[in-house]
């Protein structure tokens, strides 16, 4: 898997460097192409996908699929062998679900289409990727950003073949930056938090610009997306999102090499602080740029891929799926280490759960993971600095 993802770079690369232009008709032709691989390929060392078939079934049947964890299901001889089979296979099962109410809204609609098949999910995926392509031609930047975005392998690997809802986010906050009004524009930044909500870091960047009542919309929608739930007096997503903040970690970088000299809560803590103090001051930038500032989508984009990336290089878990919040941004306003994340971020798949090594746990990265991936995005961003320098010394 890791060698065909590399030769798919490979050749994203050199028709993006060496083509002086590639007609729209191509790129959609071989970005539905390309989809239609995977869509009908069974999910590759990944099995996330069962537990958005098991949420689908909890929502359609008992309407709350927060409130048990699914080992509380464990030998219940009611539920159907096709699902105990599902069942069987779900990651974490201790654990309550810790997908939004968009993404659970969308797992039900996928089982009252066929319950327990992949098929019908990965439809509604394969939609919102394609919906975010045509709206991102919308904000500009000739065919290079369609292509890249069209044809990027992580995004294929991850949404079409492996089937992770992190797409259905994205395109909400593509739609959110394309959208021209103020209404709209607050309720699709509602969608992508309820979707995910890591997604609540972007919206100040997004909202900032718009009239004040398109705040109080986007509260108002994002309410009445968790209030079925709310009602029931479930805390939603939040109660999986807390074990998941207070116990994972998974391909992390900095928080690595902190909680290996201090204890890993406090190593939380200080990433946390450290993270929300770079977030304070890019918004906060953002906010007082003045009337002279751009703040074009080419430029929300890139902040907001620093944004995300600095969350990244920060947060103790990392899975590859993460990175596609990077793609939009890498698209329109390319750079070295974005491209680099983008694709090194799959070695992340060579665990305990795919290697023949019975010494690594079940997700525990073998040992040259972390040297390569995040040796070759510090690299990256040593190239991209001294590119920056050069222009800045240019100007001068």
């Amino acid at each position: 898997m890791l060698g065909a993802q590399g030769l798919a770079w490979v050749a994203l690369l050199t028709v993006l460097l060496r083509s002086s232009t590639v007609p729209w008709q191509a790129i959609w032709f071989w970005a539905v192409l390309f989809r239609c691989a995977g869509f009908f390929a069974t999910p590759v060392l990944e099995d996330d996908w069962f537990r958005c078939l098991w949420d689908g079934r909890m929502l359609a049947l008992t309407g709350n699929p927060y409130a048990s964890a699914p080992i509380a299901s464990f030998g219940d001889p009611t539920v159907p062998e096709p699902f105990q089979r599902i069942l069987d296979q779900v990651n974490h099962p201790d654990v309550p679900t810790i997908y939004g109410p968009v993404c659970q809204y969308a797992f039900a609609a996928s089982y009252a289409v066929a319950p327990g098949q992949l098929w019908p999910w990965k439809l509604l995926l394969l939609a919102a990727d394609l919906l975010a392509l045509g709206m991102l031609r919308r904000l500009g930047g000739g065919w290079k950003p369609m292509l890249f975005f069209a044809w990027c392998p992580l995004l294929i690997l991850e949404t079409a073949f492996n089937a992770h809802p992190e797409m259905l986010a994205v395109a909400f906050f593509v739609g959110a930056v394309a959208a021209r009004r103020p209404r709209m524009t607050a309720v699709l930044c509602a969608g992508a938090v309820g979707a995910k909500i890591f997604a609540i870091l972007l919206v100040p960047l997004i909202l900032w610009t718009q009239p004040r009542r398109a705040w109080w919309i986007f509260g108002t929608a994002l309410a009445l997306l968790y209030a079925p739930f709310w009602l029931q007096g479930s805390a939603a997503d939040l109660a999986g999102l807390r074990t998941m903040a207070a116990q994972w970690e998974f391909n992390s970088s900095a928080f690595a090499l902190l909680s290996g000299a201090i204890s890993d809560p406090v190593a939380r803590s200080v990433c946390a602080v450290a993270f929300i103090t770079i977030w304070l001051g890019l918004v906060w930038r953002w906010a007082l740029g003045g009337a002279t500032a751009d703040r074009s989508p080419t430029a929300l984009l890139r902040t907001a891929g620093v944004i995300f990336g600095s969350f990244l290089l920060l947060s103790p878990t990392v899975n590859p799926w993460y990175l596609l919040w990077l793609l939009p941004g890498v698209a329109l306003a390319p750079s070295c280490a974005g491209v680099v994340a983008l694709a090194a971020v799959s070695l992340s798949y060579a665990t305990g759960l795919n290697l023949p090594d019975p010494a690594l746990r079940n997700f525990e990265l073998a040992g040259w993971v972390r040297p390569v991936e995040y040796g070759a995005i510090g690299l990256a961003l040593l190239a991209d600095f001294r590119r920056f320098t050069a222009r800045a010394a240019t100007a001068r």
